[in-house]
């Protein structure tokens, strides 16, 4: 039975380190906003972007790509200079909450379908926050993209003074399950060119 779920893609941040947009870094013709996009939208009831300056040249691509624009929605945080956490917060505001959410990072294209599968197959109704972790060297790596329960949006949302998405994560650590993975790609964070590159010669 399919899984339903909500999607938040969190995309406002300058990239100042990279020097353009990581949403519009271009992988084999396809950016990197739309790559996720494609991976995303056919398990996802909706998908919500949220953007700050870029708002505009973000929505031109992904307009222009074609894909299914009744599930994608635009999120403008005005308030995207104070962090990711603004961002999170936008997003989690913006969700239906009828159902689970996943939220993505937009520096992590490369992420294959297994991950996301394995995520959902590790939802259960005693936990609010599923985690994928690879072991490495004998340690218990946590990445990203990270699931949430529906109760989380809740919990999120009445704790909007906290400084970040991980305070309210350790609010409640027996509501965290974590779920192994093999594929390392969870660790991505790509904010230079350099790094961006390395992923590529390595592949």
């Amino acid at each position: 039975m399919k899984r339903r779920i909500e999607s938040i893609i969190l995309s406002a941040g300058k990239s100042a380190r990279m020097g353009r947009d990581k949403a519009l870094l271009r992988i084999e013709n396809k950016t990197h906003i739309v790559l996720i996009l494609e991976k995303l939208l056919p398990i996802s009831e909706d998908v919500y972007i949220v953007l700050g300056e870029n708002l505009e040249a973000v929505k031109k691509e992904v307009i222009a790509s074609n894909l299914d624009p009744e599930k994608i929605k635009f999120i403008y945080n005005q308030n995207h200079e104070q962090g990711m956490f603004s961002s999170v917060l936008k997003g989690f505001s913006a969700i239906t909450g009828k159902y689970p959410v996943l939220l993505q990072m937009v520096d992590q294209p490369f992420l294959p379908i297994s991950i996301y599968q394995q995520l959902l197959g590790g939802l259960d109704k005693n936990h609010f926050i599923f985690q994928p972790y690879i072991q490495k060297n004998g340690k218990k790596l946590a990445g990203h993209p990270i699931l949430f329960s529906v109760e989380f949006k809740d919990l999120l949302l009445a704790n909007s003074d906290k400084s970040t998405l991980r305070d309210v994560i350790h609010l409640v650590p027996e509501k965290r399950k974590f779920i192994l993975v093999e594929d390392e790609e969870i660790m991505q964070n790509i904010n230079t060119k350099n790094e961006l590159n390395g992923i590529l010669n390595k592949g």
